[in-house]
């Protein structure tokens, strides 16, 4: 029997499975370059940080890089330029290619879902199960909820879905103190407004809260020449105005006249003190948006 039929050497071979070969590279020399075989720049800034990796290991793993590495226009310099992904990101996916990533990376949910995203865009798919196995057992909380929400309306996850909507309910005023109002998006303001519950303790401070965000948009983003009733216009209709008193409607309005036009503010003003007396604004919902607040039952 020859050395390579005995049975120490088959069972060797039979043994040796992809993750072991891409961890054994990868405490080699992988990240010096000296055996690897491809080369990448990941655009950082103005410039572009160098990643090296073997071609095989890759292909295994991703039919687009395998499509990168053997079909694509990389030429005998064997670079190939990514604009799609972060550096991080990029150093993240090689390192689960070849052995595993960080239990820090992955309790970081913000990370996980730039990363489960570029898995999709690379078709990692035993990187995309990890993410979604994350996804799913996370528990949403006040600073994980609208990156779990986004997750879960990726996977199509309906209980992902609610658990993070029962957070938004339930502690709405602490998870959007939590995100600061510089952080808070339109979007993540935009399913905030079309809750059927959320735990502001009335319309009235639900309406001063989203013109405090609206004038820091206006500051944050007075360089695009978007005005403050620009900015506000696309949530007005979700905000229900005629739920307001005579008296909380002329407090909003008197201290921040750009809220509308005159002419808008007279109607709804007119409709809060005689339902039905003047003709609403053309912007104005015909069957506005119904909200159960702090206390009160759903509507």
């Amino acid at each position: 029997m020859d050395s390579d039929s005995s049975p120490q050497s088959s069972l060797s071979y039979q043994e040796c499975s992809i993750e072991e070969i891409s961890g054994w590279l990868m405490r080699g020399d992988w990240q010096d370059g000296v055996s690897t075989d491809i080369s990448f720049a990941v655009k950082c800034g103005d410039g572009n940080i160098d990643f090296s990796a073997h071609k095989l290991i890759l292909s295994i793993w991703s039919p687009v890089f395998a499509d990168m590495c053997y079909h694509g226009n990389v030429g005998d310099k064997k670079v190939i330029y990514i604009e799609d992904v972060s550096p991080t990101i990029f150093e993240t996916m090689l390192k689960f290619m070849y052995s595993s990533i960080s239990d820090r990376q992955c309790k970081d949910i913000p990370f996980m879902l730039k990363l489960y995203k570029a898995a999709i865009t690379y078709e990692i798919e035993a990187l995309k199960d990890m993410c979604c196995d994350i996804f799913v057992s996370s528990t949403p909380n006040k600073n994980n909820v609208f990156h779990l929400l986004d997750a879960g309306k990726l996977l199509k996850c309906e209980s992902l879905i609610q658990r993070c909507c029962k957070i938004l309910e339930t502690q709405t005023a602490e998870v959007l103190t939590e995100q600061e109002l510089y952080n808070v998006t339109p979007a993540m303001l935009k399913i905030i407004l079309n809750l059927p519950r959320i735990s502001f303790s009335s319309p009235f401070e639900l309406v001063m809260w989203v013109v405090a965000w609206t004038k820091n948009e206006f500051l944050k983003d007075k360089n695009d020449k978007k005005s403050f009733e620009d900015i506000l216009k696309e949530f007005l209709p979700l905000l229900n105005l005629a739920e307001l008193t005579g008296e909380e409607f002329g407090r909003v309005f008197s201290h921040h006249k750009d809220l509308m036009s005159v002419e808008d503010g007279f109607c709804i003003f007119m409709n809060i003190t005689n339902k039905g007396s003047w003709p609403l604004p053309s912007w104005y919902p015909s069957e506005p948006k119904l909200r159960a607040f702090r206390n009160q039952r759903r509507p």
